[in-house]
């Protein structure tokens, strides 16, 4: 009767997501511009968060307790995100360029705006491959470099990136079109099915009578399974030539005909690291260290995993330091 009564009660439970308030101030398609309200923001240069194209933002910005945004906010950062929203099978020739242009508007926009010279990326995940890309190619915009959970030396042996070399994305494209949000989320399980299946519904049961344990359950996994489709032309790509070819750590990578060199990256540049990252894990962005220029470069590291990296409690003394590092350098 008791598990009965527990099962009713989480039923009931409204988990809400993203906690800060904000504004959209540009939409182009899919994609959107937003603005975060926030406290009075003394510091001089903003800071854009450019989120993975295959997950959902609001990771970031979860809730209350764990939330980067706020951590930002409260700092009296300007905080801005773009939101690459919900592709259909009709925006499947969207490429991994179009990403690039629109973090392109965007910065002009911010740079417009708050009449800087330049903007600080936040780059989570693939979002962080976007960042590093948009650095290399338009150094002269960007005034700090964040990197949160990166992989960009994909030869790693991680179960992830080992079945990603084996597929054919093509074939897949092919067939399907888009890549849904469902297929990534079986291959993200597969990777840790113990841990990220029983272990993680075990502990659920053994916290069925703790109203705040289940309320937060629920909310990551609201975020979990809310994952958007990836564009067929995008998925081969970075599919291709990331994992297959790995063009991106050795300089090969091009955009427009133009090379992404990582030597050109010289600002200050932040790099935060899960260290049980079973997605990306640490030694996949280590040699990003010895390819750039920056003289002004951290690692700061955390005994969490990928996501756990922006909502465990446990990463709060390591976020400190980020959030003081970015707004020593946003001055």
């Amino acid at each position: 009767m008791k598990f009965l009564n527990n099962v009713k009660n989480i039923l009931k439970i409204d988990a809400k997501v993203g906690c800060s308030s904000y504004d959209v101030v540009h939409e182009d398609w899919l994609f959107k511009l937003l603005h975060f309200k926030g406290k009075k923001k003394t510091l001089r240069y903003p800071v854009l968060v450019i989120y993975a194209y295959i997950n959902r933002p609001y990771v970031m910005d979860l809730y209350d307790e764990v939330s980067i945004i706020r951590k930002e906010l409260n700092a009296n950062l300007d905080v801005w995100m773009i939101d690459w929203g919900y592709p259909k099978q009709a925006d499947k020739f969207i490429k991994i360029e179009d990403y690039i242009d629109y973090i392109d508007f965007c910065v002009e926009y911010i740079k417009e705006a708050r009449g800087v010279e330049k903007v600080t990326l936040h780059g989570y995940c693939l979002g962080g491959d976007l960042a590093i890309v948009y650095s290399a190619l338009y150094p002269d915009n960007v005034k700090n470099l964040v990197i949160q959970a990166l992989p960009i030396d994909f030869r790693t042996d991680n179960a992830l990136a080992v079945w990603a070399r084996n597929i054919k994305p093509e074939k897949i494209t092919d067939a399907i079109g888009n890549v849904s949000g469902d297929i990534l989320n079986f291959a993200f399980l597969i990777v840790d099915p113990i841990r990220l299946i029983l272990s993680k519904y075990q502990g659920l049961l053994e916290n069925m009578d703790n109203e705040k344990f289940i309320e937060n359950f629920l909310r990551m996994d609201k975020w979990i399974f809310d994952s958007p489709s990836i564009p067929a032309e995008t998925f081969k790509e970075y599919i291709k030539e990331w994992y297959h070819e790995n063009k991106l750590i050795r300089n090969e990578y091009f955009v427009k005909g133009k090379k992404v060199d990582l030597k050109k990256i010289n600002m200050p540049v932040l790099v935060l690291v899960a260290e049980k990252d079973h997605i990306s894990p640490p030694e996949s962005v280590k040699p990003f260290f010895d390819k750039i220029s920056s003289k002004d470069k951290l690692l700061l590291s955390v005994k969490k995993g990928h996501i756990g990296l922006s909502t465990s409690r446990a990463a709060k003394e390591m976020w400190d330091k980020a959030i003081e590092w970015i707004a020593k350098r946003s001055k």
